[in-house]
């Protein structure tokens, strides 16, 4: 046959089924010598499965009409009994003027079982993988809960602390405070240490990049240090280049934690010399962007070539460190390692036998930024605080929580008023008219989640507003506070400049000494569209004829487009708009909206633009009146 030695089977039939001619790789499929198959059709062979005569038959009476089928898999069955899988194409052809098939027949054995091992390999990596997630979830949830339970403590442990260390005159309780403080601190570092670490692996770390006055936070870090270092018998020297652009992209808190960990570990490990930090900037072409380079030299302990082949792994401490001298867990490299890796930038170390170490950090394209901060803000921060005589609604079933709180909101000229549910917040709010409320999540009776779900759905209490107080540090749980309907939220242990700086934008407020008082920047009362708008003589009807109409088309467009530059230019139209009515909650909107759009406040921004629906729907609900205002 002309096809003897072609790598796949060939064989000639009839239209009955009946071999007339094969191949040799025809032999070796079906196990039959090329004499055993003249003259016998399959069926007599016996070389067709039950399930594959009636397909057979079906494309046999193709092949009389004249058409060609095919490849379609069929089980043979061989001379000794085995089984082979098949795939067989057939095409009639004329010979002598007859019609017979000529058969094409494939063992696609080896095929099939790749398929099988590839499938089975597939279904294992699947269930390897949900076992890695489920694995990864129960990390994640006992991580989450370890956060809280420790915060929740932790929380009260600080917060009297530093109330305590406020109130008390006698040096040996102050020292035995200042303990307590320090080792507060250092716990939840700690805590924060191995969250962070967690999340870095879980790919879920987040970075906050905004505006940041470099010279600034590495003027911080050096006021922070310089005590410590000069109490140790140190000497600090700064290197900072003076062509730093004013303001750079980045963030700040992730930089500040670098910084922390590399001048820490230097004072820890330097007995005797000094520490030295070294900032320079190189910029790119287009001086759009630079290359921030900054470096922690110290003239401590060597870290030797063994060491710096570890020094970047988790929990793992170099030969130098003693830890009962010294202590530390091991994580404070690695995660800075990780943390520089994850914004474009590269750590590396150099030591040498009697001169110490030193840390370059590389961060890339570092965009430059040439936005200042809020005047107003910077005025602000630090000073001190006072509000007028209202109400704040404390929910919490820690006694402890509710007590740090209390004493807090206290020395701000704040009422309190409790409750350790959500079912009690709902009837305190109805029957006491909060002007605020902080709210904790998890309470038996009613959850926070749900108390919150209630209340922004009561038209009377909705315009309240809620600041959540959680003791969880991981994305999962702040992702699903950002769902719920609350306003802000702070972390526990709560510090008291993050809650008073919350608090300042939702209460009345003045800065002792001076006259003039702060209005609420967030939420709107119940009134507030008459109050705010006293004076405009202007129907409501003709101003909310103007916001249902065009700037309420323009204000969906915005809301769903999210272009700054667009949001900047709509702010200032709303500012116009606002002045030419006298509608200080239009000018008051708007103003926080251009500063926020302007200084690429992302994360409020979102907040701010839905606030304008509020707006709107104040300006509904007191839609009866003839004038705003009179």
């Amino acid at each position: 046959m002309l096809f003897d030695f072609a790598p796949v089977g060939y064989y000639i039939s009839d239209l009955k089924g009946s071999f007339i001619d094969g191949n040799i790789e025809a032999e070796k499929i079906t196990g039959y010598k090329k004499e055993e198959l003249i003259n016998k059709s399959f069926l007599k062979l016996g070389l067709l499965s039950k399930k594959d005569i009636a397909k057979a038959a079906k494309l046999l009476a193709r092949n009389l009409i004249g058409q060609p089928t095919g490849p379609d898999e069929f089980t043979l069955i061989k001379k000794d009994g085995s089984k082979v899988i098949t795939e067989i194409s057939t095409y009639p052809i004329r010979i002598n003027n007859s019609t017979y098939v000529l058969g094409v027949a494939r063992d696609i054995n080896e095929k099939k079982q790749a398929e099988e091992n590839l499938k089975i390999a597939k279904m294992q990596a699947e269930k390897s993988a949900l076992r890695a997630l489920a694995a990864d979830s129960a990390k994640s949830e006992f991580l989450a809960n370890m956060s809280h339970e420790i915060r929740t403590p932790m929380n009260a442990i600080i917060g009297f602390s530093e109330i305590l260390r406020e109130q008390v005159t006698n040096p040996d309780y102050i020292k035995y405070i200042d303990t307590i403080i320090t080792s507060g601190n250092t716990l939840l570092g700690l805590i924060n240490d191995i969250l962070d670490l967690s999340k870095i692996e879980a790919g879920k770390m987040d970075f906050q990049y905004r505006p940041v006055d470099p010279n600034a936070l590495f003027g911080d870090i050096v006021k922070i240090f310089d005590v410590k270092i000069k109490d140790r018998g140190l000497k600090l020297i700064t290197d900072i280049d003076d062509k730093l652009p004013s303001y750079l992209m980045l963030d700040e808190v992730r930089i500040r934690q670098i910084l922390f960990n590399l001048v820490g570990n230097a004072v820890k490990f330097t007995d005797k010399g000094y520490i030295e930090l070294k900032v320079k900037g190189v910029f790119y072409p287009d001086r759009s962007k630079i290359d921030l380079i900054f470096s922690v030299k110290d003239t401590g302990i060597r870290i030797s070539e063994e060491d710096k082949k570890i020094i970047f792994d988790a929990f793992k401490q170099s030969m130098r460190q003693n830890v009962k001298k010294y202590g530390g867990t091991g994580l404070g490299l690695a995660i800075t390692k990780k943390l520089v890796e994850l914004m474009n930038g590269e750590i590396t170390v150099e030591s040498t036998v009697g001169k110490g170490s030193i840390f370059k950090v590389k961060i890339k394209e570092v965009s430059v930024a040439s936005i200042d901060l809020s005047l107003e803000e910077k005025k602000l921060v630090g000073e001190d605080v006072v509000f007028y005589n209202q109400k704040v609604l404390i929910v919490d079933d820690i006694e402890s929580n509710r007590l740090l709180l209390r004493e807090l909101l206290n020395i701000y000229g704040l009422k309190v008023l409790e409750a350790e549910n959500g079912k009690e917040a709902i009837k305190m709010a109805e029957s006491k008219n909060p002007d605020i409320i902080l709210m904790d999540l998890r309470m038996p009776v009613m959850d926070g989640y749900e108390a919150i779900k209630i209340l922004k759905n009561n038209s009377r209490l909705k315009a309240i507003p809620i600041i959540v107080l959680t003791a969880s540090a991981m994305k999962s749980s702040e992702d699903d506070i950002k769902k719920i309907n609350c306003d802000s939220y702070i972390r526990k242990p709560v510090k008291r400049f993050e809650l008073i700086s919350e608090l300042k934008k939702y209460l009345d407020f003045t800065i002792k000494g001076e006259v003039k008082e702060k209005l609420p920047e967030k939420k709107i009362s119940e009134s507030s569209v008459v109050k705010q708008t006293s004076g405009a003589n202007v129907k409501l009807t003709e101003i909310l004829n103007m916001l249902e109409g065009e700037i309420s088309n323009k204000y969906i467009r915005i809301k769903k487009e999210f272009i700054l530059n667009d949001i900047e230019d709509f702010a200032k139209e709303m500012l116009d708009f606002g002045k030419k009515y006298n509608l200080n909650i239009i000018i008051d909107w708007s103003s926080k909206l251009g500063n926020q759009a302007a200084n690429f406040d992302l994360e409020n921004l979102a907040f701010t633009i839905n606030e304008f629906e509020n707006i709107l729907d104040k300006f509904k609900e007191v839609k009866g009146s003839d004038v705003i205002g009179k």
